[in-house]
């Protein structure tokens, strides 16, 4: 798949907040209890050092190129509402083709999956691109086990709600209060961009095409327990975070995945 890459602004805003901006990933029903076994290979030939996972010699523990025509059995579609329940997810708008997976909105009907099953720490990287439109939030997540947020935390490694796609945000959810710690990147994010993400006992980081864009090593911060990874496309309106779908949203919206990897810690 052609790279198309571009420059990056790191903006850091790392203050810890106690109301939401961001919205908990959608209630998720429907699931079954599976084993990954994705066995698509990867190409060192074909990656870049624009990998988080390159640049720091990560090691390959499993992951989903999606080369085929339909979703590896460690995936778990969802089939409950969206956030804030201004919508449905609907597995039938998750299309595996041309080498990736897209999410394909359109109306209320959207779609998300999970990754099943979870770990205590590790790392994540996913390849993505999002498509301008109002509406719509784009989403990769790191999301608990124990269905227990805020306790049990949530990482928002890329969240771009915003029509334009000019700017994408990290937030880390940790606390009772649902306190909240990231940054924001700007850039041309309707392109391919790398997004990853480090979670270990003393830190989490986070990553933008192998740079590092976010560092905590406030062990408040840092998820207790088992998490698994989420990608979903959230529908608006919801506060002031995704605005309204007005006469400029296309009448089917794309969240396209190149590749998920994931990684020992």
């Amino acid at each position: 798949m052609v790279i198309a890459l571009a420059a990056i602004a790191v903006t850091a805003v790392r203050t810890a907040i106690s109301d939401s901006t961001s919205p908990p990933p959608a209630q998720r029903d429907g699931r079954s209890n599976v084993a990954p076994h994705n066995t698509a290979t990867v190409d060192p030939g074909s990656r870049a050092d624009t990998e988080a996972a390159v640049r720091y010699g990560w090691q390959l523990q499993d992951h989903d190129e999606f080369d085929g025509t339909a979703l590896g059995p460690a995936w778990r579609p969802y089939t409950g509402p969206t956030t804030d329940d201004v919508g449905r997810h609907d597995p039938a708008n998750l299309h595996v083709r041309d080498g990736m997976l897209s999410i394909v909105s359109h109306g209320l009907s959207s779609g998300g999956l999970e990754w099943a099953p979870g770990q205590l720490y590790g790392r994540w990287e996913v390849r993505a691109r999002t498509q301008k439109a109002a509406g719509y939030g784009d989403v990769l997540i790191l999301w608990p086990d124990a269905e227990d947020f805020p306790i049990g935390g949530e990482v928002d490694f890329m969240e771009i709600p915003k029509p334009e796609r000019n700017e994408y945000t990290f937030n880390l959810h940790y606390g009772a209060d649902n306190s909240q710690n990231g940054t924001k990147v700007a850039g041309d994010f309707t392109q391919w961009h790398n997004y990853a993400v480090e979670w270990m006992p003393d830190h989490v980081a986070a990553f933008v095409d192998g740079q590092e864009v976010f560092r905590t090593t406030d062990r408040r911060q840092i998820p207790p327990r088992p998490m698994h990874l989420a990608m979903q496309q959230d529908i608006g309106p919801y506060e002031d975070w995704i605005p309204p779908r007005d006469a400029s949203t296309p009448p089917e919206v794309h969240f396209d995945i190149d590749w998920v990897r994931i990684y020992h810690a």
